[in-house]
């Protein structure tokens, strides 16, 4: 069953109709050779989506835009210019911490592309960054936004295999680290072996104590967000879903009400643009959940995990044979459907080994994430290369590096998986 599923979709994918619909698609053809009656395709995806915590997804979209127009990402751009920006590949850091910054409010690597790339390629071309490097800088940093708490992956593997929340996020919290610190460190061995950058603009740049509190001063609400989402989540004060709620109020208060940089009449436009991504998520989720249902009924998890155990019963082998099969589809399909789909069919298969639900949700959603900068159907890619106005061949070579430090520390987190558990351990026993 999990044959004829996966080649009805990847037939009708490759046709060219969207994912959504190549879904429902399949999950008509499995509910026929199943002999289900399909009016068990709407029951099921109804009561898919009809669940609290999806209402993370539009509110975390939402603060995301109100971010990037409100003058609250320029304001951790600054701030992330005054800490990093004097050192070698300065505005190359720059982008990195302030994705670090920005990723842990919206939750999202597509809003962190648009928004931080927007405002820090131009100035990097300008400083002789080279376009396709500025973005392949950008795309990479991104997928920090799906790894530092709050995120939506998170929320959505979450929701679909009744993982808890909280635990993922404070899952996320040293990986997220992690890949921050190590991308820098690849922006600077690279700027410097291929003197990108202005060195004298550089070299003219000084840490300067007065910039650091001025810019704080002025990043200091936007800062405390992140710290108050997630630490409201983490001492369960509020829910993921509250939160996100929680973060719209405290978003818009600033970029209205202390920012002045949003007005009222903008508003409509921010909620429609917000209401058109929600729903092709949602529609996703819907058809996933069904998706979920038919194969659990057909005994798929049992199945595949048992041919997996009877190829290798080590943990790390079994990890590193999944990963490997991420990162092929992560190749071809983006990390929404990749996700709400392979999550509740790999799950059981992990479980049985007792590796936890929690690692292994924070381990897919880096995978995944990683698929989002790799062609050819790598999202965050797109928004880059039209951000930075580069070729798609252009901005893969460049990112080459990057991607090869990203699945460096995959490996790293695989091998040694108390990197993501020791918070949750140490909060949750």
């Amino acid at each position: 069953m999990l044959w004829l599923f996966l080649g009805t979709l990847f037939f009708f994918v490759f046709l060219g109709i969207p994912v959504a619909f190549s879904l429902g698609l399949s999950n008509l053809i499995i509910m026929s050779a199943m002999d289900f009656d399909f009016i068990i395709l709407a029951k099921k995806m109804i009561s898919g989506i009809n669940n609290f915590p999806l209402l993370a997804i539009p509110f975390f979209m939402f603060v995301g835009k109100v971010m990037n127009t409100g003058g609250i990402a320029k304001r951790l751009v600054r701030f992330a210019d005054s800490l990093v920006g004097f050192i070698t590949g300065g505005l190359g850091h720059v982008n990195i911490l302030a994705s670090m910054f920005f990723g842990g409010i919206s939750g999202s690597a597509i809003a962190d592309t648009a928004a931080i790339g927007g405002l820090l390629i131009p100035p990097m071309v300008e400083e002789d960054y080279p376009p396709k490097y500025s973005g392949a800088i950008t795309a990479s940093s991104a997928v920090i936004g799906i790894i530092i708490p709050p995120s939506i992956p998170f929320i959505l593997y979450g929701i679909t295999t009744n993982t808890s929340i909280a635990g993922l996020f404070m899952g996320g919290i040293i990986p997220g680290i992690i890949v921050g610190t190590a991308l820098m460190f690849t922006t600077y061995v690279t700027t410097k072996k291929n003197n990108y950058g202005n060195a004298e603009a550089t070299a003219n740049k000084s840490f300067s104590i007065e910039e650091l509190i001025s810019s704080f001063k002025e990043a200091s609400l936007a800062l405390l967000l992140p710290l108050l989402i997630v630490g409201g989540i983490l001492g369960g004060i509020f829910t993921a879903t509250e939160a996100g709620a929680i973060a719209v109020v405290l978003a818009l208060i600033l970029a209205m009400g202390v920012y002045k940089e949003i007005e009222f009449n903008d508003l409509p436009d921010l909620l429609l643009e917000t209401a058109k991504v929600t729903a092709t998520v949602l529609f996703l989720c819907g058809m996933a959940m069904v998706t979920a249902w038919l194969l659990t009924t057909a005994r798929v998890p049992y199945q595949l995990a048992n041919l997996i155990t009877s190829i290798a019963n080590n943990q790390i082998a079994i990890m590193l044979m999944i990963n490997v099969l991420l990162l092929t589809v992560g190749c071809v399909m983006d990390l929404t459907p990749a996700l709400l789909i392979l999550a509740p069919i790999l799950l059981p298969v992990v479980k049985q080994l007792g590796i936890s639900p929690i690692y292994f949700g924070v381990i897919m959603c880096i995978n995944l994430g990683i698929g989002l900068i790799t062609p050819p159907v790598g999202t965050v890619l797109y928004v880059a290369c039209g951000v930075a106005d580069v070729k798609m061949e252009e901005l893969v070579k460049s990112i080459l590096p990057f991607l090869i430090t990203l699945l460096a520390i995959l490996i790293l987190l695989i091998v040694f998986p108390q990197l993501v558990m020791f918070i949750p351990n140490l909060v949750m026993g």
